[in-house]
């Protein structure tokens, strides 16, 4: 057995690192464009448990949201089996769908007695050629802090970041569902909430401030938050995320 491999491309891309354990795609899709409300909903395939791990990214060659961004934050309901994508209505956003992988991280011996494997020094698979996996470029562990609809903590992930490849464009970077979701209520009136939210944008350089085109996450986007009627008993606790940050192979 292999422990602690590590290959590289000559851009110093990591292909293969035995110390991390990968993430195995067993299944992709696209949304339904967005709808006239402030949130998405699609429903996962069967049999996965909260053990998963969903990624996804806009549908788009543009940004077709304020001023070339798509700011949005998802979340998953594990006993509905759906995870739902929001935004809010105050601004011209993205009416387009999303792609989406889902991945399992606890990946079992392949039985077809071919390819490459390499293991963690407990025995556990950390990488085989047999499996499709994400290409996981970058992460990043942020705080929730208090209810705020400033952004808290940010990281952006752009075409100055060593780890971003030649020849993509934002749409190309997929973020991890699990690490955003609301993470606060605000009462507007006895029947309508509005949030905070651990958020992702999307951005194109030809946008209103001029930054460089890439995905930026963090904490606290107030317009990464929509407005929803009825009774909220349930937000997302109050810690830290960790967002990762990963390209399809």
């Amino acid at each position: 057995m292999t422990y602690g491999i590590r290959v590289e491309n000559e851009s110093g891309f990591t292909q293969i690192d035995g110390l991390d354990r990968n993430l195995q795609i067993v299944a992709t899709g696209t949304t339904a464009n967005f709808p006239t409300g402030s949130f998405l909903t699609t429903s996962l395939p069967s049999g996965l448990d909260d053990s998963v791990v969903i990624f996804f990214a806009p549908n788009a060659t543009s940004g077709s949201g304020m001023g070339g961004t798509i700011p949005v934050y998802a979340e998953i309901d594990y006993s509905a089996n759906t995870f739902t994508i929001g935004r809010t209505l105050s601004f011209s956003f993205y009416q387009g769908n999303f792609n989406y992988v889902i991945c399992v991280s606890n990946q079992s011996e392949p039985t077809s007695g071919y390819g490459f494997n390499t293991y963690k020094a407990n025995g556990d698979l950390a990488f085989s050629s047999e499996y499709t996996q994400m290409k996981n470029l970058a992460h990043h562990t942020y705080g929730i802090g208090a209810y705020s609809s400033l952004e808290a903590d940010t990281f952006n992930f752009t075409e100055a970041n060593p780890a971003w490849d030649y020849g993509t464009n934002p749409q190309d970077y997929y973020v991890m569902v699990n690490a955003t979701g609301r993470t606060g209520a605000i009462m507007m009136s006895s029947t309508t909430y509005a949030f905070t939210a651990s958020f992702v944008m999307w951005r194109w350089f030809a946008n209103t401030h001029q930054q460089p085109s890439g995905v930026k996450t963090g904490s606290h986007y107030g317009i990464a938050a929509p407005i929803r009627n009825g009774v909220i008993t349930q937000v997302a606790s109050q810690d830290t995320r960790t967002q990762i940050i990963a390209r399809r192979p």
